[in-house]
């Protein structure tokens, strides 16, 4: 047993004795490494005295392989490039292409939205203002709805599915707009008296415009009647088509946990299916409504305690089962809460998937409070999320398989807005910029 143990000892210090050369052989040729001359200088080298017997009983049929040069330059070069590769894949998942400063009478960004091909951003503030940016750039094309002292924010807007030229949006003041971007110009398509508006959102065929905010109540228009531009259309809502509101005389029965009792602050309709129309706000519920049943909502979550634009959907790739096709949706919510805020729900079930708490994510007093949270557009198959808020002091991307933050985007001050076109993402807050950035 000694003998053996004496063998071993010696087998382990020549061993030793070959990596120490060859780590001190390939510090001494750094500066020159991918020459053809010092690549066979190391081989040389190290191969040189190898006590081919000791090594041989050690690592068996390792040592009976020679490895030429040419392979040994092809490894070099192709951990080289790797690397390379490495650093470029990093500094450009954190970049940040743009930042464009607007005044402090613009009371803070509310929302950036991308238009369908990317080219524009429109962007509404605290101080009323409506604007279009450069999709790119993110410099100022036209102002389409001016600043007032009196004005209250224009809390959100969205695109028109598929005519591109008209962009909606909606205010504090109880109102909806529609700006045509063709010839520059914006009209109040209905007016909500009373009421304080914080989210929108245009269902996939255009058909209909979902709005709520104070007043709790679900709002579906017409989008059609839009078209026509009168005081009478204006004023007297001649194009609601149903009012999802809980009856206050009902409060204790069944039916009123099928409607929101405190603010609505996210309404997002289905990609797919026309009908459907998801909402969130104060009361910690998310609700799933169709528009062909009029007595409320269909589904209902419980526990996302909404303040923001922070709910998304992913209609993931559908699979066929028994001839017939299938297509899961998941429903992503952000919670303005300080911990457990970002989640993600099943559609047919409304039930809990997962909460997602990024592993890498530092501790922090400040907690999370997320005002947004977005699917990211450059990835189809919805395994990153964009999200921000008053805590986190950044806007991160998220990867839900990974639960890592794969990518930060500094943020000052809370950001309320966010969205992303492609590998592009735009963000703000109440820090007077916005900023254009870009993950790959």
């Amino acid at each position: 047993m000694l003998k053996v143990r004496n063998h071993l000892s010696v087998y382990y210090r020549i061993f030793s004795c070959m990596i120490f050369q060859y780590n001190t052989t390939m510090e001494s040729l750094k500066t020159d490494e991918t020459s053809s001359s010092s690549i066979a200088k190391v081989h040389s080298l190290f191969y040189k005295d190898r006590p081919e017997k000791a090594c041989k009983q050690l690592t068996g049929f390792l040592v009976d392989r020679k490895i030429s040069e040419e392979e040994i330059r092809s490894r070099y070069e192709w951990i080289k490039t790797k690397r390379l590769k490495s650093n470029d894949t990093v500094k450009d998942q954190n970049r940040v292409t743009r930042k464009v400063y607007f005044p402090d009478t613009l009371c803070g960004l509310y929302c950036a939205r991308f238009s369908s091909d990317g080219e524009t951003i429109a962007t509404t503030y605290g101080s009323g203002c409506i604007q279009l940016r450069n999709g790119e750039t993110g410099e100022l094309r036209v102002t389409i709805r001016s600043s007032l002292e009196t004005s209250l924010p224009v809390t959100c807007c969205r695109f028109h599915p598929i005519q591109k030229e008209i962009l909606y949006a909606a205010s504090a003041c109880g109102s909806i707009f529609i700006c045509k971007l063709d010839n520059i110009e914006f009209w109040k398509f209905v007016e909500e008296l009373d009421n304080e508006i914080n989210a929108l959102d245009v269902n996939i065929s255009g058909d209909f415009i979902a709005s709520g905010g104070k007043d709790a109540s679900l709002k579906v228009y017409d989008a059609e009647t839009g078209k026509v531009n009168t005081l009478e259309f204006i004023y007297k809502i001649k194009n609601l088509l149903k009012n999802y509101q809980k009856d206050k005389a009902n409060l204790i029965t069944e039916n009123a946990v099928r409607f929101h009792h405190m603010k609505i602050f996210s309404i997002k309709c289905h990609q797919t299916n026309k009908n459907v129309i998801v909402t969130g706000g104060w009361d910690d519920t998310v609700k799933i409504w169709d528009t062909r049943v009029g007595d409320g909502s269909i589904r209902s979550m419980h526990g996302p305690h909404i303040c923001g634009d922070a709910i998304d959907l992913q209609v993931m790739f559908p699979s066929i089962i028994n001839r017939a096709i299938f297509k899961d949706t998941n429903i992503l919510t952000g919670s303005w809460t300080v911990k457990d805020s970002l989640q993600i729900w099943d559609f047919s079930s409304a039930k809990l998937i997962e909460t997602v708490n990024p592993t890498n994510r530092e501790a922090s007093l400040s907690g999370e409070f997320l005002y947004s949270a977005r699917y990211f557009d450059g990835d189809p198959y919805g395994d990153h999320v964009l999200v921000g808020g008053s805590g986190t002091g950044n806007v991160e991307v998220i990867n839900l398989k990974e639960k890592s933050i794969v990518a930060r985007f500094m943020a000052n001050k809370a950001v309320v807005a966010i969205d992303s076109y492609k590998s592009s993402i735009v963000y703000g807050g109440m820090d007077p910029v916005i900023s254009i950035a870009d993950y790959n």
